[in-house]
């Protein structure tokens, strides 16, 4: 694979904000095989520091609820205003169990890498 969407973004930039394998490089691959379209809303559960949120509505112009449990919804926004995509994507602090978003809310939900830290918990 090329990655030439990842390969775009500024190496220190997507180096400062990983929080462990590259994030958008994986969702390029997984990407391939999703049908995104213009204004579709996408869940981005564990977005972290918002790379993959970024990439997202940079790449594929949807609209995405960055939602993540250790890094501030604050934080995130700051990220996203400095890539001028603050009409694009909304920062949520949420914890994955108990999110405050109605059914069928979302046209698609991604998961990059956080999975393994609240997808095998039993949900009572």
């Amino acid at each position: 694979m090329m990655f030439t969407k990842s390969n775009k973004y500024d190496f220190d930039f997507v180096k400062e904000n990983m929080m462990g394998p590259n994030s958008i490089k994986i969702l390029e691959e997984v990407s391939e095989s999703l049908k995104l379209e213009k204004d579709m809303r996408i869940l981005d559960l564990g977005c972290g520091r918002g790379l993959t949120s970024i990439f997202l509505a940079k790449e594929y112009d949807v609209i995405v609820f960055a939602t993540d449990l250790w890094i501030s919804a604050t934080d995130n926004y700051e990220r996203i205003k400095s890539m001028g995509l603050e009409d694009k994507i909304i920062p949520i602090h949420a914890e994955a169990h108990d999110l405050p978003f109605a059914n069928e809310f979302f046209d698609a939900a991604i998961c990059i890498d956080a999975y393994n830290y609240f997808g095998a918990e039993k949900i009572i």
